[in-house]
């Protein structure tokens, strides 16, 4: 009887495998304890490139959920037929920044002084061209996540390519693996400035000056995310994409870097 009552006593909650693009990741921790004080059970988060993780999805890794940082790799899933059914749903929209190092940002002789008093303003808005001026001013290198893996680094790309900077800047661009990898990379110094997702700026940008980039700068950034066929959590997975979707979720995106979603682009399970 003990023994009995000992194991019941110690019985573990519930668990809920998360493949999390890494430009998100920093939301997800925020969000964490809300939902796992309404669900009763734990998130395990394993965060990466959606690209990296897809990958690994299509190669067997148990997972319940991936949440990818674009739409195209939950349809890929979904059309292997790897998918719960209509589960794939848009559960954000991305936006990027522009990082900058202190040390730069404070030089008056570079010009990045002038970003530093924009900063200082909430509400400056980045034009496209000063956004040229400042990614095509001197030989500072430029930290942009891999496009063929991250979501946010290809978006970053084609916004450069757009503004005709890209075959100027090539040559300085240091690509990392995810967002955040590009982060730590900054933080290393081994880039001067960084197209991160703003998600993360906002998480982890202390250490330089950053500025939001209007999403009509660069390719709409849609965030979906998919039920896995294997997974043995559907409910707890459905709850989790509610929860998400959900208005009060959607209303604390803004200031965890998000846009939130269109409602035309929600559809109910």
């Amino acid at each position: 009887m003990l023994l009995l009552l000992g194991s019941c006593g110690s019985r573990q909650p519930p668990e809920l495998r998360l493949a999390v693009d890494a430009g998100f990741q920093p939301a997800v921790e925020a969000l964490r304890e809300s939902f796992e004080s309404r669900c009763g059970c734990r998130l395990k988060i394993t965060a990466g490139a959606s690209g990296l993780l897809y990958s690994q999805i299509r190669a067997g890794e148990p997972f319940d959920l991936f949440l990818s940082a674009d739409s195209a790799r939950p349809v890929l899933l979904e059309k292997a037929g790897l998918t719960v059914a209509a589960s794939r749903q848009t559960y954000a929209r991305g936006q990027l920044a522009l990082w900058v190092n202190r040390q730069i940002s404070a030089d008056k002789s570079s010009g990045f002084s002038t970003l530093t008093a924009n900063l200082a303003r909430n509400d400056a808005t980045l034009t496209p061209r000063q956004l040229i001026l400042l990614l095509g001013r001197g030989k500072h290198k430029l930290v942009v996540a891999d496009p063929q893996l991250a979501p946010d680094g290809d978006a970053a790309v084609r916004m450069l390519k757009k503004l005709r900077l890209w075959p100027r800047l090539r040559g300085r661009v240091v690509f990392a693996g995810h967002a955040g990898h590009a982060q730590i990379l900054l933080h290393q110094g081994q880039g001067d400035m960084g197209l991160i997702p703003y998600g993360q700026a906002l998480a982890t940008g202390r250490h330089g000056q950053f500025m939001r980039i209007p999403a009509h700068f660069h390719p709409p950034i849609h965030q979906q995310m998919v039920i896995l066929r294997n997974t043995r959590q559907r409910d707890l997975a459905i709850r989790l994409l509610q929860f998400l979707q959900s208005d009060e979720v959607q209303q604390q995106l803004g200031g965890l870097g998000f846009l939130r979603v269109d409602p035309a682009a929600k559809s109910a399970l």
